[in-house]
């Protein structure tokens, strides 16, 4: 997978970043809570203020993969804000579209939004939810120590079809003491990519 950086993305990757989540919303409707209608009349303005808001906050951000200038994946992750659920975070939007999925770019992404998790004070667990249909997906995040806890019927309907979503967490180990020192820097610093993995996403 040689030529893929991984970075956070900020106000300046809005057009690109909304383009990419449109054709995810549009070509793959029972992967994602939103929908293509409902977030084609976001303005660009609003999503570039969004992900500003994410690059300055320190309990959410938005991730996304390079192949040169083309981004090519993305995955977001919020903390919880409330004082009793505060050590729970929440992983949403993971895509790469399908003329990209089989390189390894799905699982560099999750890995570093993992890392950066680690780092994040307070932050002691991840959740997501996937439609139970999607294997890939599921044994993506099953690799990385993603355990099922739960299985919502009818989830999400899509034209007239029912779906389940399986609810998965991972528990973060402790961080070393030193995790959280210039996490605001390692989260802005592109993260370079090497090698061929094997996980599809």
């Amino acid at each position: 997978m040689t030529g893929i950086c991984i970075r956070e993305l900020t106000g300046d990757d809005a057009g690109e970043f909304r383009g990419l989540r449109l054709r995810a919303l549009q070509e793959h409707p029972d992967a994602f809570g939103s929908s293509y209608e409902a977030e084609v009349t976001v303005p660009n303005e609003a999503t570039a203020e969004r992900l500003r808001r994410n690059a300055e906050s320190q309990d959410s951000f938005t991730l996304g993969a390079y192949r040169g200038n083309r981004l090519v994946g993305m995955v977001g992750l919020f903390q919880e804000t409330r004082e009793k659920t505060r050590h729970k975070g929440n992983i949403w939007g993971m895509y790469v579209p399908i003329e990209e999925q089989g390189k390894g770019i799905g699982k560099a992404l999750l890995a570093r939004a993992i890392e950066l998790a680690r780092g994040t004070p307070g932050l002691e667990q991840l959740h997501l939810a996937v439609v139970s249909s999607n294997s890939r997906a599921r044994d993506l995040y099953a690799s990385f120590g993603f355990k099922t806890y739960g299985v919502e019927p009818r989830a999400l309907s899509v034209d007239g079809e029912y779906l389940d979503e399986e609810h998965m967490a991972l528990l973060l180990s402790p961080s070393p003491p030193s995790a959280s020192s210039g996490q605001a820097q390692d989260r802005l610093q592109p993260s370079p990519v090497e090698g061929e993995r094997a996980a599809k996403a």
